[in-house]
């Protein structure tokens, strides 16, 4: 596969000092798949305008292991046309002639960080082949899962005093914090979420609750006094899987915890690296609310309110604020892919080295339902309560049981072609390719796909002979896909699985 790198990912690769840590597994992966690493003549052009002497002469001998396009194409008016709309500048000749490569097939595909990029992309009806860094990972981690290597990621506590600041990880904090040894020493006794891999640091975050006291006068507009929770530290590797959404749960959890009426954080807008943490946030609802002024330079505010449900913003901006007032379901999702999909619901009987590979579905907050069930009458904000049937041969009405609540963010249905509905499953369902294209081949008509959010596993997990003493469901049944509960009996079931979840509109 021929693979065309921009300029900003060769700087990255390349470059002395690491701007953005993902680098290293994309090369990984390009290696892996045999991928020939093509650079353009116009990237070699760009990069010998380098002001740093010693900057040109590095990359002149490291890019001798790239192979240079060795014929240019000019755009066509025609080609121009399709993305003036978005505007044409001296700086998009070079991103355009690139572009162009991928639209004649010249290359099979495009990796770059550039988001004007990808929107031109779009229009031009390639977009499934212009890659950033984290897609091309995660697509990759999807399509070959035999070649990945770590084992099951988690994410545990521990003591700053017990983390090696000498890790690489921590580099970064060191070049743009002024004394980040010196406060990282001070922490010894506070703990903080990490996620290791045989030794090397995947993912950390330090959380800080602070309260109507606090002295916010870095910041500016200035904060008014709340109870916050601070992220003060969060960073995590590109390694193909939702990492970054599992810190976010862990985030959410604690701010709900906490009580809190806001979360924030700060980061510097001009590191490249930090470009998808702050798309991340932003995905999940935090806003940009100012700057923070300090001895290591300004940096960017990122705001998210847990006051109230907003209706301009989507159940995934919104979350963990949630509402009472809509549908309740049930919904069966069969003993096989129970676990794997909804790990943090895992029952007391089942092993946990049955579930230590390493798929991203696992670490997603956000997780895709693949449904072709004649109900359709389901809209973003429903409630599900995840139904495990007992395994075959089991007495089901012990066996089988509700033991998790999700929220729906997103219901699609009515694709155009396949390419479309698989992009949606990407990374988040628990289905195999191979199970995936057989849903398409038998049901394409009637596939809709549930993007749903994992809210939390039922504290006591309730049988099916719960559901029919309280006549919830008729015997001998369980129930159908997408089963209506009505207020109350979704009301019991949270009561008597002893599971507390905060609404706007209340608290059960």
């Amino acid at each position: 596969m021929r693979v065309l790198l921009d300029t900003n990912i060769i700087i990255h690769r390349e470059n002395r000092i690491i701007s953005n840590y993902s680098i290293g597994h994309l090369y990984k992966w390009l290696d892996r798949l045999k991928c020939t690493k093509l650079i353009h003549p116009f990237t070699m052009d760009e990069i010998k305008k380098h002001n740093d002497a010693n900057i040109q002469n590095t990359f002149q001998v490291k890019l001798e292991s790239y192979e240079v396009v060795k014929t240019i194409k000019e755009p066509t008016p025609e080609f121009i046309n399709l993305i003036k709309c978005l505007g044409i500048n001296n700086n998009d000749y070079i991103d355009n002639v690139l572009l162009y490569e991928v639209f004649l097939g010249r290359v099979n595909i495009l990796i770059t960080e550039d988001k004007k990029m990808h929107r031109k992309a779009e229009l031009l009806g390639i977009g499934s082949k212009v890659y950033s860094i984290n897609q091309f990972i995660s697509e990759s981690t999807l399509k070959f899962p035999a070649l990945v290597e770590y084992k099951m990621l988690a994410v545990k506590q521990a003591f700053f005093g017990n983390i090696d600041l000498n890790d690489s990880f921590f580099d970064s904090f060191k070049r743009d914090y002024v004394g980040f040894d010196k406060w990282f020493n001070k922490k010894c006794d506070k703990i903080a979420y990490i996620c290791q891999e045989a030794g090397t640091i995947l993912g950390f975050l330090y959380l800080k609750i602070e309260d109507e006291t606090e002295n916010y006068s870095s910041i500016s507009p200035i904060f008014k006094p709340k109870r916050r929770l601070k992220i003060g530290t969060f960073k995590v590797e590109a390694t193909g899987f939702r990492l970054g959404e599992r810190f976010l749960k862990i985030i959410f959890d604690n701010a709900l915890k906490n009580n809190v009426d806001e979360i924030y954080t700060t980061m510097f807008d001009e590191r490249a690296e930090l470009n998808a943490l702050a798309d991340l946030l932003t995905r999940w609802g935090f806003k940009k609310h100012g700057q923070k002024i300090t001895e290591s330079g300004k940096e960017d505010v990122f705001v998210k309110s847990m006051d109230k449900y907003y209706p301009n913003l989507s159940v995934k901006q919104n979350y963990p604020n949630i509402l009472y007032k809509r549908q309740k379901f049930i919904l069966p999702i069969f003993d096989k892919y129970h676990t794997s999909l909804l790990p943090d619901s895992k029952l007391n009987n089942e092993r946990e080295e049955d579930f230590l590979k390493n798929d991203p579905h696992k670490y997603a907050l956000q997780k895709v339902y693949i449904s072709w069930a004649p109900e359709k009458n389901i809209n973003s904000g429903d409630f599900l309560l995840f139904y495990r049937p007992g395994a075959e041969g089991s007495n089901k009405k012990y066996t089988s049981v509700v033991t998790t609540l999700g929220i729906i963010d997103e219901v699609i249905n009515g694709f155009n072609n396949k390419e479309e509905y698989l992009k949606h499953c990407q990374n988040r369902s628990v289905f195999t390719n191979e199970e995936l294209e057989g849903f398409w081949q038998k049901h394409r008509d009637k596939l809709m796909i549930i993007k749903f959010i994992y809210v939390e596993s039922l504290e006591k997990k309730l049988t099916l002979d719960y559901l029919w003493e309280k006549r919830i469901l008729s015997f001998p049944n369980g129930p159908r896909p997408f089963f209506r509960l009505t207020n109350e009996q979704f009301n019991d079931i949270l009561k008597d699985s002893q599971t507390r979840i905060s609404f706007k509109e209340g608290v059960f």
